[in-house]
């Protein structure tokens, strides 16, 4: 009986400290529609890092409420940081002024933006330009709708891996 006792005990302890991270740090999320493919593709779960986070950096992919409808959920990738002046031009990514060494975006050949990105804001792309409604079509995310930063997938389970 006392074996028991501390099992449950145990148990409980486990739970507790589990919901709490969840709770806190840790949300989850289901990825709708291909605009990250071959990142992440639709219905797969992955595991969000809730903000507040110190600060993001180029290529980190984050999850968010759209800006033009906030009972959307989108995923993308960050392109474009709060106070840059972004390019894209003949498939090439400028920051302020200069190319970037961006191997992590996608660029479309046939798009021309130059933007400048507002404290508070950042552009983002899909990883699948093709249909992706991202940044290059007019609108920005800003800091409040973010809602993490995509750690992993873990579901389904064969396909478990950490997101770059």
């Amino acid at each position: 009986m006392k074996f028991l006792k501390s099992l449950l005990f145990d148990f409980f302890i486990a739970l507790s400290l589990v919901l709490l991270i969840n709770a806190v740090f840790l949300e989850e999320f289901v990825v709708r529609g291909n605009s990250m493919a071959p990142t992440v593709f639709p219905g797969e779960r992955i595991l969000v890092l809730k903000f507040p986070l110190k600060k993001l950096s180029r290529c980190d992919i984050v999850v968010f409420w759209y800006p033009n409808d906030p009972r959307k959920t989108f995923i993308k990738r960050v392109a474009g940081l709060p106070g840059e002046e972004i390019e894209i031009r003949e498939g090439k990514f400028y920051i302020n002024g200069e190319e970037g060494e961006v191997s992590c975006l996608k660029i479309p050949k046939d798009v021309n933006i130059k933007r400048r990105i507002p404290e508070g804001f950042y552009f983002v792309l899909g990883d699948n330009p093709e249909v992706s409604n991202d940044s290059r079509y007019g609108w920005l995310v800003p800091r409040e709708f973010l809602r993490g930063k995509a750690l992993a997938v873990y579901w389904p389970v064969f396909d478990m891996r950490f997101i770059r």
